[in-house]
């Protein structure tokens, strides 16, 4: 069962889209319909769904300001043709037209079936990652020797300018010879985030979790920084970091 979520303010129109999507012949579930920015960011915090059917503008605002911070893939139904290219910076599967017709919808949502039974729209986090990649031992230097650190050691990574560094569960902090986008696809998703441009944490490592604005939260970490910089989850990944704290 596919679990859809609906973002339009017009009630006719959203009940429209309800009625097709409940007369095809796919296994979908419309699980809520939600009709305003406030409303969806609130929905947002504590549920989840596979799909969203999204206008784009809603009485309070854009569906972008929710969209561009949640991991899931969107089928924008909408009367204005200027957001095409900018829906599909996000999961855009597809990008309806008003008034679409029930085959342009049907095609959408065969569109998304078909890539979702096949793994290929799937969040980060529900990605099946290939284990070959990951490694398990990661090679730094201290002094004249060599230091094999296994990933069970590691509470963060921390990339400083062109540099990255290694700290472990004891606090100890190495030299890395590699950088944060190289090592994110190289450790295990459901031990490892990248939260932000800096830091990839593992979930071990973190002590504490505050709300420090929209969309956005403050960690502390263990061991802590020598720098006592704040670690800020990025409003991007806001959403992904809280499904990856319920995996």
């Amino acid at each position: 069962m596919i679990r859809v979520i609906i973002i339009e303010d017009e009630y006719l129109a959203s009940k429209q889209l309800s009625k097709q999507i409940n007369n095809s012949s796919f296994d979908i579930e419309i699980i809520a319909i939600l009709e305003s920015v406030k409303q969806a960011k609130k929905w947002f915090e504590t549920n989840s769904c596979n799909l969203i059917f999204s206008d784009i503008h809603l009485g309070d605002g854009d569906s972008f300001e929710i969209l561009e911070n949640i991991e899931t893939p969107i089928i924008f139904t909408t009367a204005h043709n200027q957001y095409a290219i900018k829906s599909f910076k996000l999961l855009a599967v597809d990008y309806l037209l008003k008034p679409y017709t029930k085959d342009n919808l049907y095609s959408a949502i065969s569109k998304f079936t078909k890539m979702y039974n096949q793994n290929k729209l799937k969040t980060p986090i529900q990605n099946k990652q290939d284990t070959e990649n990951l490694q398990e031992r990661f090679l730094v230097k201290e002094g004249s020797k060599l230091i094999s650190i296994n990933i069970q050691e590691i509470a963060y990574f921390m990339a400083q300018g062109k540099l990255l560094f290694i700290f472990t569960h004891k606090g100890i902090g190495h030299l890395y010879d590699s950088t944060i986008t190289k090592t994110e696809d190289r450790v295990p998703k459901a031990s490892f985030l990248k939260v932000n441009r800096k830091y990839i944490v593992s979930a071990k490592s973190i002590k504490n979790i505050e709300k420090h604005s929209n969309n956005r939260m403050k960690l502390t970490l263990n061991p802590l920084l020598k720098n006592e910089e704040d670690v800020l989850v990025s409003s991007k990944n806001y959403s992904l970091f809280k499904k990856w704290l319920d995996q």
